[in-house]
This record gives structure tokens, sequence and C-alpha cells, in this order.
């Protein structure tokens, strides 16, 4: 991060865990703040040093992401079908198959 001056949130909201700088919440010094439950916990001058803490903090408290799930769409084949024709319509007929001519072009005046 260039900007060392700048805003700066990094947090899983689950565990009330977050790395912040120049927010609200933290004293405006520079500095990284590790806060737990609103509450700052420790500072570090470096990020890396803050996320170092911050993975250390996640990973002993056990929290896994949760996956999101997804489902499949079923594609309508009538659908897929007028848009290929469609596709096959505009290059048939678009812009670049009109005739060529106009200005520009090898030799020139």
């Amino acid at each position: 991060m260039k900007n060392q001056d700048g805003y700066y949130k990094q947090s899983i909201p689950k565990l009330s865990l977050s790395i912040e700088r120049g927010t609200s919440k933290v004293p405006n010094d520079g500095k990284f703040h590790l806060l737990q439950d609103n509450k700052v916990i420790e500072s570090f001058r470096l990020m890396k040093n803050a996320e170092e803490r911050f993975r250390q903090l996640v990973s002993a408290s056990g929290y896994k992401p949760e996956i999101p799930t997804t489902e499949k769409t079923s594609v309508d084949e009538d659908e897929v079908e007028r848009y290929m024709n469609s596709k096959a319509i505009f290059w048939a007929e678009g812009p670049i198959s009109r005739t060529k001519g106009g200005r520009g072009g090898r030799g020139g005046v």
C-alpha cells in the first residue's frame, strides 16, 4: 500500500476481528490497529506484521470460511439457438462485411 496515510480495513465479521487504519474506530496515527469486538488489542507500524498477527488469531479461533453453494441453472435451448442465429446474422450483414472503400488504404495521394 503506497499511501501511508490512507484508509485500510480488513475484517472477518463473524469473528468481530479486523485490521484498521484511518477509520473512525482507531487513532489517526498511521499505524495498523488490530481490533476485536471494536476494541484495539494491538497496533503495528507495518501492515505485514498486522496481517501476520491477524492470521494467527484466525487460525487459533478455528474459523473456516463458508463455501458458497451455487446451483447450476438450466439453459433453454431455444434461447441459445436464437442467440447463435442473431450472431450469425450480425456477422453476415454487419458493418465489417460491407463494401470496402472510402478514404485511406494503401498508396493514397
